[in-house]
């Protein structure tokens, strides 16, 4: 009885690690792709990924953009190829 309690616990453990693995993955590709779509000046690819409600945090900690303000400001840049 001990056994199959302590079995199905780790099939329990392994199932959930994995769970996490996926979403961490899922995260690495949504990000790889953004990133990506800057490099390649992708302006639809890259806005793409962000909500409406978005909120674009910059290197310093009090630059933050709301979506659309950002999209204004940066439109430029990505029409010169240079995100």
């Amino acid at each position: 009885m001990k056994n199959k309690i302590l079995c199905c616990c780790l099939m329990v453990l392994a199932s959930a690690l994995n769970a996490q693995m996926t979403e961490k993955q899922k995260i690495g590709e949504v990000l790889d792709s953004w990133h990506l779509a800057a490099a390649n000046a992708d302006f639809d690819a890259y806005f793409g990924k962000m909500t409406k409600d978005g909120v674009f945090v910059g290197t310093d900690a009090m630059e933050n953009w709301q979506n659309e303000e950002f999209r204004t400001f940066s439109k430029p840049y990505f029409d010169r190829g240079k995100a």
